[in-house]
């Protein structure tokens, strides 16, 4: 009787964290700085978010993947968001955080600039990107929140064929 009160416990906290609500389709999304900008991604990707430490760099790789790190025996790489989506670089300092997401098998540290926490997300309120945006960061946006804070869309960043290396 116990295993199955469990189960069925699993089986409702295993369901999307969206919703909808007099507002609209919610969402919950982690937060986060990056050159001063304030970006959103769904947190139902997100594994767990880690200080940046003992990071190993990777020749001969593409600018944008910082290097490597041992999470508790795994080998995840890490990519600096700011060189992949084409923002400035302000330096790496005791703030920054490796935010690990994963899609499928797909695992992998984001290196951000601060987490500033879990937010909603009204996803039927967003507004389409800026004329002053990047295409890197058009490509990969899924909207702009009321707050003006860009929602990626981790999803797809995570099967971008660059990134696989």
């Amino acid at each position: 009787m116990k295993k199955e009160i469990l189960r069925q416990r699993a089986v409702l906290i295993a369901k999307p964290l969206t919703v909808t609500a007099d507002q609209g389709t919610i969402m919950d999304g982690l937060g986060f700085l990056l050159s001063d900008e304030h970006y959103l991604i769904d947190s139902t990707f997100v594994v767990e978010v880690i200080p940046l430490r003992e990071l190993t760099p990777l020749p001969g790789t593409p600018p944008f993947i910082l290097g490597m790190i041992n999470l508790r025996g795994r080998i995840l790489s890490v990519i600096n968001l700011k060189n992949f989506l084409n923002l400035p670089e302000k330096g790496i300092t005791n703030l920054n955080r490796v935010v690990v997401v994963k899609h499928h098998e797909i695992e992998l540290g984001l290196l951000v600039d601060e987490v500033t926490g879990k937010e909603p997300v009204y996803l039927d309120h967003l507004l389409p990107g800026l004329k002053s945006m990047n295409s890197a960061q058009k490509e990969f946006m899924t909207g702009i929140t009321a707050e003006s804070a860009v929602l990626l869309d981790i999803e797809r960043f995570l099967s971008d064929e660059r990134i696989i290396i």
